[in-house]
C-alpha cells in the first residue's frame, strides 16, 4: 500500500510537471513575399480563446510570441501592399514547445482603388525590390510578356531583348520564385503571355545566404521575377509561328522564321518545351515573334531595328520542368540546346598611337562561326524542417565551335608600309561541370542562423588552331626602298582545365532585438593547369615541327581565405551594415619544361559598409562599400611569347599580383503615387589598386607591335546614370528620359612610358510616347552620345566621336482586325575614321490580319529596311589603339509570316 501511494504521488508529480511545461510555449516563424525574400513591419495577430496577442515582423521577417496556453489558435498576418492571410493551427502536446511556421504573403491586386488615375498601385518600391503591378499596364490581347515589360519606368528592352533596369542588365528571369529556363530572359518575356501576369519584379539579388543572413557585399545580380495569377497557374497555352521572304541582296538564300512553345501549368507542377529557328538576326527562344523584327502587338517599335552585327542562323530547342516532389520538397529544371551560324564581313581602322608616330592599320574582314551548346541544369530545393533548408543545383554544360577569319590589312606608318593577308581557323570544345549547394539552420534562439555554401567547378578546354600569314613590308626610309616578305603557317593546340572550388559559412547571432553580429570564413581556389604545343608547317610538304621555344606546360593556383565580421543593425527607417575581412591570397606558378617558379603572397584588408534608408513608402536611399580581389588572366600570366599572330605579340607576366577594387555606389529610387512620375538614379565610383595593364611595344622600322602585361596604380572609374518618367497626359502621353556618364581615367604604357587615358563617355535619351487603347501607338525618340579621349603624353593626339539619332515609329489598329506599322530612323555619325562612314535611313513596315476568336490566328506581311541602309558602327577604345568598325547587317527582305496562339485556362473552360 505504501509502495502504492509512492507510485502514485510520484506519477501525479511527473504529470503535474509535464503539464506545467507544456502548460504554455512559443509560437515563432517567418513571413516572405513570394519570391522567398522576408517582410519587415508585418503584422501578426494570433486569437484563442484564452489568448489575443499581437506582434510584427523584424528585418529579418522573423516574429515571436511568448507563453502561448492555447493548443488550438489561427493567425492572422497584414501587410500595406499584400493580401490578408490567415490560417489555424492546431498544436500538438507531445511535440517540442516551440511551434515554427513559414508563411508566404501575396501581393495585393487591389490596393489604394481611390487614386483614380490608376485605380492600382503601379510601382512599390521595397529595399532591394522594385514591383510593377501589371493591371497598371495595358497591353493588347495576345501581347507576351515583353511588351508589357516596355512600358514600365526604368526598364528597358532592345531589339534582342535585353533587359536593362536602372542601367543594370538584367542576367536573370525566375517564375514564381523559381529559375525558369536556367534563368534565361528571352525564354520567359517572349514565351509567358502578358495577361496571365500579376506583377513584375526587379530584384538586386545577392545570393541565397545574403537573402537569409541580410549581409549583403557582394556585388547583386539584377534578376526578373514574375508572379503568375493564381488562376492562371492552372491552364495549358502555346503558339506555333512559320514565315518565309527573299532577301533583296542574297537571291540564293531566302529567309525563314519557325518557332512553337507548350506550356502547361497546373499549381507547383510546370512543363514547358520551346524550340525556334530563324535566318532572320532573330534572338533565341524568341517565340512570337513572328517578324524577326519586333514582337506581335509590340509597342516599343525602335526594336524594329537589328542592332546585331553579321548575318545570323540560328535553332534551339528547350525543355523546362517543375515540381513539388514532396512536401517541403520542389524540384525544376530542363535541358536546351542551340545552334548557331554567324558571318561578319566588315571593316576596321586601327590606330595605335606611339610617342614619336602613329600605326595605322586598315583591315578588310570576313569570319564565319558555328556554335553548339547543350546544357543541362537541375535545382532540388528541400524545406527539411522548419529549421532547416537544402538546396542543391548541378549544371552540366558541352560547348563546341568552328572558327574561320581572313583578313586583308593594310598597315603603314611614317615610313613603312605592310601589305597583309591574314588568315586563321579553328575548332574547339569545352564540357563543363558545377554543383552549387547551401544549407540554412535556424536556431531555437530568435536571430541565431548558421548557412554553409559550396561550389565546385571543373572547366576542360581542347583547342586548335592554324595561322597562316603572308605579308610584304616596303621600308622607304632608304634611297632605294627596302622591301621585305615574310610567310608564317603554324598550328597551336592547346588543352587546359580548371577546377576550382569555393566553400563558406555564416553564423549570425543576435546582439539586441534590431541587431545582429554575423561571423563568416570563405575559402576558394582556382586551379588551371595548360599544355601549349606549337608547330611550324611546311607550306610544301605540309610536315610539323615542333617549336619548343613557343610551347610550354604551365600549373597554376590561385587561393584566398576570407575572415570576416558584420555588425548589422536598423533604428526607424534606417538599416545599416558595417564589417571587415582579412583575406590572404596566394598565388603559385610552375613551368616544369624550364624551371620557372613563381610564389606570390599577399594580405588584403577589406572593409564593407552598407546603409539604406527608408524615406517614405514609395522612395529609398542606399549606399554600398565592398572590396574584391581580381586574378590576373590566364593569358596574362602564363610565361610564353605568342606569335600566333606575328603583327601583334602577345607576352605573358608571371610575376603579375591580382588586382584589389574599391567600390563605392549611391542608389536613389523614387516613385510619385500622385501624378505617376518615378526617379531612378544610381551613380558609383570604382578604384584598383595594382591593376593590370598593357605594355605596348612598337618594333623600329616595323609595323609589328608587342603587347606585355604589369601591375601599376591609378586607375579609377567614376558611373553615373538617371531614369525619369512621367505621364504628361494621363495614359495617353507618357515622357521618358535618361542619361549615362562614364569617365574613366585609364593606365597604359607605351614604349615603357607611363601614358594616362582620360575616356569620357556621355550619353542622352529622349522617348514620347502617345498611346490611344485600340487605337493608336506612337513614339517619339532621340539619343546623342559622345566619346572623347584625352592623353597626358603631349605628343599624343586627342580623339572624339558623336553619333545623333532621331526616330519615329506609329501603329494603326483600324476596323476588322488589320494592323498597320511603320518605323522609321535616322543616324548621324561624326569623328569616326574617313574610311568608316555610315548615316544609316532605315525604314520597316508591315500590315497585319487576325482572325478567328480571340484573334488567335495573324498573318502579317513586312518589308524589313526598306532602304537597304543597315549597318554597324561603333567605337573601342583600348590603351593606346582607337578602333573605328563598320560592320555587315541584315538589310532588306521581305517576309510573309503566319501566327497561331492557343491557351486555356479554368475560367475558359
Amino acid at each position: 500500500m505504501h509502495r502504492a501511494l509512492v507510485c502514485i504521488i510520484v506519477i501525479f508529480s511527473f504529470v503535474t510537471i509535464a503539464k506545467g511545461q507544456i502548460q504554455t510555449r512559443e509560437v515563432r516563424g517567418v513571413v516572405q513575399d513570394s519570391t522567398g525574400r522576408p517582410l519587415v513591419g508585418v503584422t501578426v495577430r494570433l486569437y484563442a480563446k484564452s489568448d489575443t496577442m499581437m506582434a510584427s515582423t523584424n528585418e529579418h521577417g522573423r516574429f515571436i510570441f511568448n507563453k502561448v496556453a492555447a493548443s488550438d489558435f489561427k493567425l492572422t498576418f497584414s501587410l500595406i501592399g499584400f493580401q490578408l492571410f490567415e490560417r489555424h493551427y492546431t498544436s500538438n502536446v507531445l511535440l517540442p514547445i516551440t511551434e515554427l511556421v513559414t508563411v508566404n504573403l501575396k501581393e495585393q491586386p487591389h490596393e489604394l482603388q481611390e487614386i483614380a488615375v490608376y485605380g492600382v498601385i503601379p510601382v512599390v518600391i521595397k529595399q532591394d525590390t522594385i514591383q510593377y503591378n501589371a493591371k497598371a499596364y495595358s497591353v493588347r490581347k495576345n501581347a507576351l510578356l515583353e511588351e508589357m515589360i516596355k512600358q514600365m519606368p526604368g526598364l528597358q528592352v532592345d531589339r534582342n531583348g535585353n533587359i536593362d533596369a536602372q542601367g543594370q542588365r538584367v542576367t536573370r528571369v525566375k517564375v514564381n520564385g523559381k529559375d525558369f529556363f536556367d534563368g534565361d530572359v528571352l525564354t520567359a518575356t517572349r514565351n509567358l503571355p502578358a495577361e496571365i501576369v500579376e506583377n513584375v519584379q526587379i530584384i538586386d539579388d545577392y545570393g541565397d545566404q545574403a537573402n537569409i543572413t541580410g549581409i549583403k557585399n557582394t556585388e547583386p545580380e539584377k534578376v526578373l521575377n514574375v508572379t503568375i495569377k493564381e488562376d492562371k497557374n492552372f491552364g495549358t497555352f502555346g503558339q506555333v509561328t512559320a514565315g518565309g521572304g527573299v532577301d533583296a541582296n542574297d537571291k540564293a538564300h531566302s529567309r525563314y522564321i519557325g518557332s512553337f512553345s507548350a506550356n502547361k501549368f497546373k499549381g507547383n507542377k510546370q512543363v514547358s518545351i520551346l524550340g525556334s529557328t530563324n535566318n532572320t538576326n532573330t534572338s533565341l527562344f524568341s517565340f512570337g515573334d513572328i517578324s524577326g523584327a519586333g514582337s506581335r502587338d509590340g509597342t516599343d517599335l525602335s526594336s524594329m531595328i537589328d542592332g546585331g552585327d553579321g548575318i545570323n542562323s540560328a535553332s534551339s530547342i528547350g525543355m523546362n520542368y517543375r515540381d513539388e516532389v514532396a512536401k517541403g520538397v520542389s524540384v525544376y529544371g530542363g535541358y536546351t540546346f542551340t545552334k548557331r551560324r554567324n558571318q561578319t564581313i566588315g571593316t576596321t581602322r586601327l590606330t595605335s598611337i606611339y610617342q614619336n608616330r602613329q600605326i595605322n592599320s586598315l583591315d578588310e574582314v570576313n569570319s564565319l562561326s558555328d556554335n553548339i551548346k547543350h546544357k543541362l541544369t537541375w535545382t532540388v530545393e528541400a524545406n527539411i524542417d522548419t529549421a532547416n533548408y537544402l538546396k542543391i543545383t548541378p549544371t552540366a554544360s558541352y560547348i563546341t565551335n568552328d572558327l574561320l577569319s581572313e583578313s586583308h590589312s593594310a598597315i603603314t606608318d611614317k615610313r613603312v608600309f605592310t601589305d597583309r593577308l591574314y588568315k586563321t581557323s579553328g575548332t574547339y570544345s569545352d564540357p563543363n561541370f558545377d554543383i552549387d549547394l547551401f544549407y540554412n539552420h535556424r536556431f531555437p534562439t530568435r536571430g541565431r542562423n548558421l548557412s554553409v555554401i559550396a561550389k565546385f567547378e571543373y572547366y576542360k578546354r581542347t583547342r586548335s588552331d592554324v595561322a597562316n600569314d603572308f605579308s610584304t613590308s616596303i621600308d622607304s626610309g632608304y634611297n632605294n626602298p627596302q622591301v621585305g616578305y615574310r610567310q608564317f603557317l603554324q598550328r597551336v593546340g592547346n588543352f587546359s582545365y580548371n577546377r576550382s572550388m569555393l566553400m563558406g559559412m555564416s553564423y549570425m547571432e543576435p546582439v539586441t532585438k534590431r541587431s545582429y553580429l554575423e561571423l563568416n570564413y570563405q575559402y576558394e581556389s582556382n586551379s588551371i593547369a595548360n599544355a601549349r604545343n606549337t608547330f611550324d608547317i611546311d607550306s610544301v610538304t605540309a610536315l610539323e615541327s615542333l617549336v619548343d621555344s613557343l610551347s610550354i606546360d604551365y600549373d597554376y593556383l590561385f587561393q584566398t581565405h576570407q575572415f570576416g565580421i558584420n555588425y548589422q543593425g536598423s533604428l526607424d527607417r534606417l538599416k545599416y551594415t558595417v564589417g571587415f575581412a582579412l583575406q590572404p591570397t596566394k598565388l603559385d606558378g610552375k613551368t616544369p619544361s624550364r624551371d620557372v617558379v613563381t610564389h606570390i603572397n599577399n594580405l588584403n584588408f577589406v572593409p564593407s559598409a552598407r546603409l539604406q534608408y527608408a524615406i517614405n513608402k514609395t522612395s529609398n536611399l542606399s549606399l554600398n562599400y565592398r572590396g574584391q580581389n581580381n586574378q590576373p588572366a590566364f593569358t596574362q600570366i602564363q610565361p610564353i611569347r605568342d606569335v600566333s599572330n606575328p603583327q601583334y605579340i602577345v607576352v605573358g607576366n608571371a610575376n603579375l599580383k591580382p588586382e584589389f577594387m574599391n567600390m563605392v555606389s549611391v542608389q536613389y529610387r523614387s516613385f510619385n503615387i500622385q501624378n505617376g512620375s518615378s526617379l531612378f538614379t544610381n551613380f558609383s565610383f570604382t578604384h584598383i589598386q595594382d591593376k593590370v595593364v598593357t605594355n605596348r611595344i612598337s618594333t623600329p622600322n616595323s609595323t609589328i607591335q608587342e603587347t606585355a602585361f604589369l601591375n601599376a596604380n591609378g586607375y579609377y572609374d567614376l558611373r553615373g546614370f538617371y531614369h525619369y518618367s512621367a505621364p504628361l497626359a494621363g495614359k495617353v502621353l507618357t515622357l521618358n528620359l535618361n542619361g549615362s556618364m562614364d569617365y574613366t581615367n585609364n593606365l597604359t604604357y607605351i614604349n615603357n612610358v607611363r601614358n594616362v587615358g582620360r575616356n569620357m563617355i556621355f550619353s542622352q535619351n529622349l522617348q514620347v510616347n502617345f498611346q490611344i487603347e485600340d487605337l493608336l501607338e506612337a513614339d517619339l525618340r532621340s539619343s546623342y552620345t559622345i566619346n572623347k579621349i584625352r592623353y597626358n603624353i603631349p605628343s599624343f593626339m586627342d580623339a572624339g566621336a558623336n553619333t545623333f539619332s532621331l526616330g519615329f515609329g506609329g501603329k494603326g489598329y483600324l476596323p476588322k482586325k488589320w494592323i498597320i506599322s511603320a518605323d522609321f530612323s535616322q543616324n548621324f555619325n561624326s569623328g569616326y575614321s574617313s574610311s568608316i562612314s555610315a548615316n544609316p535611313t532605315l525604314l520597316n513596315v508591315y500590315i497585319e490580319k487576325s482572325f478567328l476568336q480571340n484573334d488567335m490566328l495573324a498573318i502579317r506581311l513586312q518589308g524589313f529596311d526598306l532602304f537597304n541602309k543597315n549597318t554597324g558602327v561603333r567605337r573601342e577604345i583600348l590603351g593606346n589603339s582607337i578602333m573605328d568598325m563598320q560592320n555587315n547587317r541584315l538589310a532588306r527582305y521581305f517576309l510573309v509570316s503566319l501566327n497561331i496562339r492557343l491557351q486555356k485556362f479554368p475560367s475558359e473552360i
